[in-house]
């Protein structure tokens, strides 16, 4: 069984193929998922703002029904009835009239050796697209812990942890993989990264990774993440965005940390990236106001 769709984000194949299986009754091996191929889908918009799986898993499960009622049209040529007589439970084909039963898999090759009708010689395959117009409304919460070197502007990451809904979590694995990755990209974003240039040439000072602020493993803390499953209302499966949970919160909570721990300073406000160079001025700025 093939299932095209348009670029998704890395890692959504696995799920994909978990969706269509359990929409079609197949074991999850006999799925494959061809990405980006237009010689199966000749129309696409692309892989962003939290779309792939909601979006992807409703126009399959909006492809199925159209599959299951041209299965039963196939099923019935093949059992000679007619298709009212057909039913699909179970992943299977059957009618009173026979004891032949087809899957999906069994009924396409039985289907590619059939005389069938022309409006059924293409065999089992169907086309669907699918617009979103609702938006969904994924939430969370975060929190973290820093340590600030008052004499040198050091800070350190200490602890951080995250609850992200994500709607229906098809992939848990995934998913967790997901708000990770924003977890760090948020941080790095807090606390590290900058474009900074010569302000006399206008030369890139950070030019490569070995010279740009990036988060590493050893500068962030193993991360404790749950996941909540508040079902959206807004496509079949209760999917909301998973990933961009984690990214967006962690500027806020990151810094509002930091000018936390600064409060005894009078420090009410520091600006991205909060390196620890920023942190001793504005100690030192601060002091100097007392």
């Amino acid at each position: 069984m093939v299932i095209g769709t348009q670029p998704s984000g890395q890692g959504h194949e696995t799920s994909f193929a978990q969706v269509a299986a359990d929409l079609l009754g197949l074991p999850v091996e006999t799925v494959n998922i061809v990405i980006g191929d237009t010689d199966v889908v000749s129309a696409g918009g692309g892989s962003h703002s939290g779309r792939s799986m909601r979006h992807a898993a409703t126009v399959m499960a909006k492809a199925q029904a159209e599959l299951v009622a041209k299965g039963k049209k196939i099923a019935a040529v093949l059992l000679d009835c007619a298709p009212d007589d057909v039913s699909f439970d179970d992943g299977r084909f059957a009618s009173t009239k026979s004891n032949r039963t087809f899957n999906f898999l069994e009924l396409a090759e039985a289907a590619s050796h059939a005389a069938l009708p022309a409006e059924l010689q293409d065999g089992l395959v169907v086309r669907m697209d699918n617009e979103m117009h609702e938006p969904v409304f994924p939430n969370g919460c975060a929190i973290c812990e820093v340590e600030i070197d008052s004499e040198t502007g050091a800070l350190a990451l200490t602890r951080y942890a995250a609850v992200d809904d994500v709607g229906r979590c098809i992939n848990p694995l995934i998913v967790h993989g997901q708000t990770h990755g924003g977890i760090a990209q948020g941080v790095g974003q807090a606390l590290w990264e900058a474009c900074v240039n010569d302000p006399d040439t206008g030369q890139p000072l950070a030019g490569s990774f070995m010279d740009y602020g990036m988060p590493r493993a050893a500068t962030l803390p193993s991360f404790k993440a749950e996941i909540v499953e508040v079902l959206s209302p807004t496509n079949p499966f209760g999917i909301k965005a998973g990933g961009e949970g984690g990214t967006t919160p962690a500027l806020a909570v990151v810094v509002s940390a930091i000018v936390d721990a600064l409060k005894d300073y009078g420090i009410r406000d520091i600006a991205m990236p909060v390196t620890s160079q920023k942190v001793w001025w504005a100690i030192r700025e601060a002091k100097a106001r007392m």
